[in-house]
């Protein structure tokens, strides 16, 4: 079985212009906790969570490195407000988990389950032979297909 035979064609995206207030809103709107960050002919960029919008700016700028996040916001909670309302402007790309997993349409269904278990991620963009996104698979898809 193909990937395409179960992909999700419904993708919640985010131009790579817009604002981390953009993506908040959006995440909330839709109520999804991921956006794929595509740039202006739909080729994917990267992802963006909640994790990335609300980390405090020290984070962001420390490329990803583990840090005790909720610790540092406690301990100091004024201040976490004032960096999360510094970063509201800033580009979704400064946030985004940049060259994320990707699969393509025509892959199968194997290649799926291995991407995701080694990525960690539970949604994964899906392109077309033109690296356009066509739409996203889920974890909870692949497990389904697992079952039967």
């Amino acid at each position: 079985m193909l990937i395409k035979d179960v992909v999700r064609e419904i993708v919640f995206t985010i131009n790579y212009r817009a604002t981390l207030k953009d993506a908040a809103y959006l995440l909330a709107v839709n109520g999804v906790d991921s956006l794929t960050v595509v740039d202006n002919e739909q080729k994917v960029l990267g992802i963006i969570t909640e994790q990335e919008i609300f980390k405090p700016k020290e984070q962001m700028e420390m490329d990803n490195d583990l840090l005790l996040g909720s610790l540092i916001n406690l301990r100091n909670p004024q201040r976490f407000i004032n960096e999360l309302a510094e970063s509201a402007d800033l580009p979704v790309t400064s946030a985004m988990v940049s060259n994320p997993a990707i699969l393509k349409e025509s892959q199968n269904i194997k290649d799926a389950m291995q991407t995701i278990y080694k990525s960690r991620l539970s949604t994964i963009p899906v392109v077309d032979e033109s690296d356009r996104l066509v739409g996203i698979i889920y974890q909870q898809d692949i497990i389904k297909l697992m079952e039967r």
